[in-house]
């Protein structure tokens, strides 16, 4: 085979330490460019261990002025309480929706709901102005449990009366194990990618500190976005990728453009 018909990732072995069920789009496009994929997710996306609150709001979702859903799972977890309770969501009016980015809007709109708002950078803190005057409107947070308290702090800042709920847990999988982990790094690790904070801090915790630093000497480290290459950055992760398009798809571009460029 001629060197120039090599797909661009031909021969790279890349980690991918997203959620089970979101693995598949980040590693088919991935797969597409010629890259071998190991799946080994870093967290696991679980329903809240109480649901009183996110019941409370679901029930009174009409009265809020916006829903402000900054992940799919947000969206997804949102939507199966809704179908639990019996509430329909399909035929609201009244309240906006905002979306933090084009994934997020997509899983709306499935659902039957246009987005009001997406930011053009998709970051949390971006919504709090594009949302404009919030002065006294009701507002609904529905989100994970270890949420960035940024978005509703600047919200409060601006006068609006927010309501932060928890949608759905990140934990560490059962199985993500130090043994695991090192055996999997052991197959040979060309790049790893970071999608959120929490796969960076899970990963981080399990390998330790000695074999994240024999790691550095052996694997790329490639983030979707600023939040998560600070905290990659924090736990003594060097990030050489960083994707401008904070989406699967401006990751899978950023991957790109740098291997080319060796």
């Amino acid at each position: 085979m001629q060197a120039s018909s090599l797909k661009p990732l031909t021969g790279m072995k890349v980690l991918i330490t997203r959620p089970e069920n979101d693995v598949a789009p980040l590693s088919t496009k991935l797969q597409a460019l010629g890259a071998t994929t190991l799946e080994l997710p870093t967290i696991a996306i679980v329903p809240p261990e109480r649901t009183e609150a996110l019941d409370r709001a679901i029930r009174g979702v009409e009265g809020y002025d916006w829903i402000i859903f900054t992940s799919v799972n947000g969206v997804r977890f949102f939507r199966e309480r809704a179908d639990v309770l019996n509430v329909h969501l399909d035929n609201l009016k009244r309240v906006k929706v905002a979306a933090i980015g084009p994934a997020t809007a997509n899983a709306l709109e499935q659902l039957g709901w246009s987005p009001d708002y997406v930011p053009e950078e998709y970051l949390s803190e971006k919504i709090a102005v594009g949302l404009g005057d919030v002065n006294g409107k009701r507002v609904l947070l529905p989100r994970a449990d270890i949420a960035s308290k940024k978005l509703p702090s600047l919200l409060v800042e601006r006068g609006a009366l927010v309501d932060e709920v928890v949608a759905y847990r990140t934990v560490i999988p059962a199985d993500l194990t130090p043994k695991r982990l090192k055996s999997v790094l052991k197959e040979g690790v060309d790049l790893i990618t970071f999608t959120s904070p929490s796969t960076v801090r899970n990963f981080a915790q399990a390998l330790g500190s000695k074999e994240l630093a024999h790691l550095l000497e052996t694997a790329k480290i490639a983030c979707i976005g600023p939040v998560t290459v600070e905290t990659a950055t924090e736990s003594g992760l060097r990030v050489s990728i960083i994707a401008m398009n904070h989406t699967i798809d401006g990751l899978v571009e950023a991957i790109e453009n740098e291997i080319r460029t060796i």
